[in-house]
């Protein structure tokens, strides 16, 4: 619980009533994916397929089951049965949705103030994106935080964050990057319901060794 605790934070929630990433718009077609224990194996699964036994060259992988296999790459597991909390992805951002009630106690905690200000159904929304780095290495960057679809300003989010980094080395100094290690010609990117795990050729063809 206390690793799980980090995930919370990380990727806290959106409106419960929202159906559709960005402008909520049906036709969008974005979907939902809750987190689970069961996601971590799927995920694992097709990962490796990838980046460990070559198998293929692409992969997609639900938004749900992503989240679930970070947890689990970080520590933060097992992930309770009942967390409410799910996924949802497009080609700019991962976001997921849930209500304060969903986060364990010691999440709620690390609020402080916000959280006594709201009750226990309010709903929470962080919009995790991508951000550039070298071979060998993914970005994800925490880019904002709402209540009930209110933002919270950059001044205090940023000093928040800055007090979970210290808290939690596993993160930059900031509190809201976590810097994922994949082969030097493996890529992760986002796409509309899935996050795409696949080989640049180009990067393999040029001699940089397979992990």
């Amino acid at each position: 619980m206390k690793h799980f605790l980090l995930v919370s934070l990380l990727f806290a929630a959106v409106p419960a009533t929202a159906q559709t990433v960005g402008t909520g718009d049906p036709a969008a077609g974005i979907a939902w994916s809750p987190i689970s224990m069961a996601g971590i194996p799927r995920a694992n699964r097709l990962v490796e397929s990838v980046f460990i036994a070559r198998q293929t060259r692409e992969q997609l992988v639900a938004g749900g089951d992503w989240v679930s296999y970070m947890a689990a790459r970080l520590g933060a597991v097992p992930i309770p049965d009942q967390t409410g909390i799910r996924v949802a992805v497009d080609s700019q951002r991962i976001l997921v949705d849930g209500r304060m009630v969903d986060l364990p106690p010691e999440t709620r905690a690390l609020f402080g103030p916000i959280a006594m200000l709201v009750d226990s159904n309010t709903v929470l929304r962080a919009e995790v994106v991508m951000a550039p780095t070298g071979p060998g290495v993914v970005r994800f960057v925490l880019a904002t935080i709402s209540v009930n679809g209110f933002q919270i300003p950059e001044s205090i989010l940023s000093s928040f964050l800055a007090r979970v980094g210290q808290q939690y080395p596993v993160l930059t100094k900031t509190g809201r990057e976590l810097l994922v290690a994949v082969p030097p010609d493996g890529k992760v990117s986002l796409a509309n319901n899935a996050v795409r795990v696949w080989i640049d050729e180009s990067l393999s063809a040029s001699g940089s060794p397979p992990r």
